[in-house]
C-alpha cells in the first residue's frame, strides 16, 4: 500500500452510467484481494454519483459492504464491524472528511468453515443526509463509505474489506481514505495499491443506496421562481 497525491484535474474517475434506481454507486466485480487497516484504524472508500441542478445532498438509505473472510484451520476468525458514512469536503487540493455518521453496528460478523466474501448490509438507516462534494468534479457529487473491524481479531487480516474493479454504477478514484492509520489520528487520503500506485485495483467493494435532494434553501429558490414564473403568465 502507497500514499498518492491527486490534483483536481488528474483524478481519474471511473464514470459509469447514471442511474434513476436507488442504487446510486456500487456494483464493482471482485478482484482477488482484501485489505484490513488494523485495529483502530477506518478505510473510507470515495463514492460519487451524477448530480442534476440543484442536487445538494444525498439522503442515505441503505449500504452493503463485503467482508472477505479466510477460513484458519476450518474455521472463520470472527470479528466485529462499524460501518460509517461521511461527508467529503475538498480544499481545492485535498479531499478531506467531514461529518461522520455511524450507520450500523455489530459484535460478531459470525462464524462458518468456508471462506467467504460476506455482504454486511445496514439494513434502513434514518436520519442521515450527507452535503455531497461537487467542487472536484463537474455534475459528479462525492461522500465516503467508512469499515472499521473491532474487538480482539481487528487486525488480523484474515479478514478484509473486499477490494474490487471500477463501480457499474456511479464513480470513484481508484484509491482511498484512512483515519488514524498506524496512530496518526488523523484523516489521509489517498492511498493505493501497486508501482505506480494505483497502477492495481484499489477500490472497495459497497454498495449504496439514497436519493439525490435539493438543500433546504434550494428548495425554498425553486419554490419562489415557479411563483414568479406563474405571476409573469
Amino acid at each position: 500500500m502507497k500514499t498518492v497525491s491527486l490534483a483536481a484535474g488528474a483524478l481519474a474517475l471511473a464514470v459509469a452510467a447514471s442511474s434513476n434506481a436507488a442504487l446510486v454507486y456500487g456494483g464493482g466485480t471482485e478482484t482477488g484481494s482484501r485489505f484490513n487497516a488494523g485495529a483502530g484504524a477506518i478505510t473510507y472508500m470515495n463514492c460519487f454519483t451524477a448530480v442534476g441542478a440543484g442536487d445538494t445532498q444525498l439522503s442515505l438509505e441503505s449500504a452493503i459492504v463485503g467482508i472477505r473472510r479466510l477460513a484458519t484451520a476450518g474455521a472463520l476468525l470472527d470479528v466485529g464491524i462499524n460501518i460509517y458514512a461521511a461527508e467529503m469536503t475538498y480544499d481545492g487540493t485535498n479531499f478531506g472528511r467531514g461529518a461522520d455518521y455511524l450507520i450500523y453496528s455489530s459484535a460478531s460478523l459470525g462464524g462458518g468453515a468456508a471462506s467467504v466474501t460476506q455482504f454486511v448490509n445496514t439494513g434502513a438507516v434514518s436520519g442521515v443526509t450527507l452535503n455531497l462534494e461537487l467542487a472536484s468534479n463537474a455534475g459528479l457529487g462525492g461522500w465516503w463509505i467508512g469499515v472499521e473491524f473491532t474487538g480482539v481479531n481487528a487486525a488480523n487480516t484474515a479478514n478484509g474489506w473486499r477490494v474490487v474493479n471500477a463501480p457499474v454504477t456511479g464513480s470513484s478514484i481508484n484509491a482511498f481514505g484512512i483515519f488514524n492509520n498506524a496512530g496518526s489520528g488523523v484523516f489521509q487520503s489517498f492511498f493505493a495499491f501497486g508501482t505506480p500506485p494505483g497502477s492495481s485495483p484499489s477500490r472497495m467493494m459497497v454498495d449504496v443506496n439514497g436519493s439525490l435532494v435539493p438543500a433546504p434553501g434550494a428548495i425554498a429558490l425553486l419554490g419562489l421562481a415557479g411563483i414568479v414564473g406563474r405571476r409573469r403568465r
